[in-house]
C-alpha cells in the first residue's frame, strides 16, 4: 500500500527503493499486482506425537475427563519419547472443539404432529393482591410445528403438578405428539443424559398417553428453544409487572396474552400459529377415553374423631371408619380433597388450610343423638334395658338388748400368751 501511494505522489522507482528499503526489482513486482500477494500455509513438520494420534483418541474416548498428564504417561509406557507439552497442546486443541461441537447446533423443522416442548417460568411473587408472598409460575405448553401455545398458572412444580399441568396441555391441543420435549426437573427426572433415568410416574403418565419422553440435554437450552425465548411475550405484555387481584384475574391476562400472540404472523415460519394448529389438529393422536390421574395416593388412619389428617388440617369421615386405613387425593392444581375406602369414595372436601378442620355433619350425625332417641331405638330392636331399681335410703336399725360379759383385759392377754 505504502508503495503504490508513493508511486501515485510521482516519485520514481529508484526514489521509492531508497524511502522503503526495498529493491528495485521489487517495487517493480509491487507495482504490477493488482492484490498483496498471499503466502499459502507451510505444511506441517513432522512430529514425534503423529504416530500416537489415534492411540490418544482411543484413551480420550475411554476417558473424556483424563488429565494431560495421566495420557503421556501412558503413551511413555508404550514407547514415546516425546515432551508432555506436546500432548497438553494436542489434548487443548481437541477439547477445544470438543466444547464447540456440543455449543454448535443445527436448527431444524419438526413435521405437524411430531413435537410438543413445555417449560416453566418463575417463580414471581407479589403479582397476587392478596398473598403478596405467593410464588406463582407459568407453565407453557408449546407445539413445534404451528407454535400454537397454551400457558397455565400454578403455584407448585411438584410431581402431580408437573403431571396434571401436561395433562391440561394435552387437553387443550385436543390430541397428543408423538414426542414431549422436556427440561431436567428433579421431579420428572431422577437422572440426566447419558443414563436417562425418569421418575416411575412420568414414564406411566407417557405411556397412558402414548407419547415418547424426550429430556434436553443439560445446560442445551437451544433444544427446546421455541418455548425458552416464548416467555418474553409476558414480559413485554407488561404481566409481569402488574397485581391482579385473584389467581384467576392473573390466569385471564395470560390467556389473552397467549390468545393475541396466536393471531400474529410468527417471525420464523411466516404464518400465524393459530392457522397452521389448524392443519396440525389432524395429525395429533387422540385422547385417550379416560384422562390420567396425576393425583398422588397417600394412605391415613382415620382417628377416634372421626377425622383424617392430612397436610396440616383434619377432614372428617363417616365414624363407621374410625381405626381403619384410608387412601386420601388431592387435587394438584384445585382444592378438592378425596377420601376412598378401598375403591369407595367416602368423603369429598374443599382444602382446609393448615389448623383448620373440616367436618361435615352427616359424618358424626349419629354420635351427636339424645340419649333417650337412642334407647328408644334400642327398645324397637327388640332388646328394651331394665331400669336399675333404686336403693332406699339407709337407715339406722336398732339391735335388741343383749347381755354381753365384761372381762378384765389381763384375762385377755394371759390367753393370747403375751403381757400387757
Amino acid at each position: 500500500m505504502d508503495v503504490k501511494l508513493l508511486n501515485r505522489q510521482g516519485l520514481s522507482i529508484r526514489r521509492i527503493s531508497r524511502m522503503t528499503g526495498l529493491s528495485r526489482q521489487t517495487v517493480r513486482r509491487v507495482l504490477a499486482q493488482s492484490a498483496p500477494r498471499r503466502y499459502s500455509p507451510r505444511a506441517p513438520k513432522p512430529s514425534k506425537l503423529s504416530p500416537y494420534f489415534d492411540r490418544l483418541e482411543e484413551l480420550l474416548a475411554a476417558r473424556p475427563h483424563a488429565r494431560a498428564t495421566v495420557l503421556h504417561e501412558a503413551l511413555a509406557r508404550e514407547g514415546f519419547m516425546g515432551h508432555y507439552e506436546a500432548v497438553k497442546r494436542w489434548v487443548r486443541v481437541r477439547r477445544r472443539e470438543e466444547a464447540a461441537r456440543r455449543r454448535a447446533c443445527v436448527r431444524f423443522e419438526t413435521a405437524p404432529g411430531v413435537e410438543a416442548q413445555f417449560d416453566w417460568k418463575g417463580p414471581a411473587k407479589g403479582l397476587i393482591e392478596a398473598e403478596p408472598e405467593l410464588d406463582v409460575h407459568f407453565f407453557r405448553f408449546l407445539l413445534g410445528w404451528s407454535r400454537e401455545r397454551w400457558t397455565l398458572v400454578v403455584t407448585s412444580l411438584k410431581l402431580p403438578a408437573v403431571l396434571a399441568s401436561l395433562r391440561w396441555g394435552l387437553e387443550q391441543a385436543g390430541g397428543v405428539t408423538a414426542r414431549l420435549v422436556l427440561d431436567n426437573p428433579k421431579t420428572a427426572v431422577l437422572r440426566p443424559r447419558p443414563q436417562l433415568e425418569l421418575h416411575p410416574a412420568f414414564s406411566d403418565f407417557c405411556r397412558h398417553y402414548g407419547c415418547e419422553p424426550d429430556p434436553a440435554w443439560p445446560y442445551h437450552p437451544e433444544r427446546k428453544g421455541k418455548t425458552e425465548r416464548s416467555f418474553q411475550d409476558l414480559i413485554h405484555a407488561g404481566v409481569l409487572d402488574r397485581t391482579f387481584p385473584s389467581m384467576a384475574a392473573l390466569q385471564t391476562a395470560v390467556t389473552a396474552v397467549d390468545r393475541d400472540r396466536a393471531e400474529r404472523v410468527h417471525g420464523t415460519t411466516g404464518e400465524r400459529p393459530a392457522a397452521r394448529f389448524e392443519r396440525e389438529r389432524e395429525f395429533l393422536q387422540p385422547l385417550p377415553a379416560i384422562g390420567f390421574d396425576p393425583r398422588v395416593p397417600e394412605t391415613r388412619r382415620v382417628l377416634s374423631e372421626c377425622v383424617v389428617s392430612f397436610q396440616g388440617a383434619k377432614y372428617s369421615v363417616p365414624f363407621i371408619h374410625v381405626g381403619n386405613r384410608v387412601t386420601v387425593k388431592a387435587d394438584p392444581l384445585g382444592d378438592s380433597v378425596e377420601i376412598f375406602a378401598g375403591a369407595e369414595l367416602v368423603a369429598a372436601h374443599r382444602r382446609a388450610p393448615k389448623g383448620e378442620r373440616r367436618i361435615v355433619e352427616e359424618h358424626v350425625a349419629a354420635l351427636r343423638r339424645p340419649r333417650f332417641e337412642r334407647l328408644r331405638a334400642r327398645s324397637e330392636r327388640g332388646s328394651p334395658r331394665v331400669a336399675r331399681r333404686i336403693p332406699d335410703l339407709l337407715s339406722v336399725v336398732p339391735w335388741s338388748d343383749i347381755d354381753v360379759a365384761q372381762r378384765p383385759i389381763e384375762e385377755y392377754a394371759r390367753i393370747a400368751g403375751g403381757g400387757r
